[in-house]
């Protein structure tokens, strides 16, 4: 299995993702707020987070 970046990584953004651009502040601004209104609690044991925040199902599932 090669190990090389696809070549559109390295292509300039079209208008579709320029457009986009304001969405994803917006919906990083309202994640971050979210992430930041979350309650919070004290554990008495370690706690290890695996993943990262998503709306809905992604698949992905931890493997040890």
């Amino acid at each position: 299995m090669a190990s090389e970046a696809p070549p559109f990584w390295w292509e300039e953004p079209d208008w579709r993702a320029l457009a986009l651009t304001p969405l994803s502040a917006i919906y990083a601004l309202i994640a971050g707020r979210r992430m930041r209104s979350a309650a919070r609690e004290k554990v008495e044991a370690p706690v290890l987070c695996v993943g990262n925040f998503t709306v809905g199902g992604t698949g992905k599932t931890p493997v040890a």
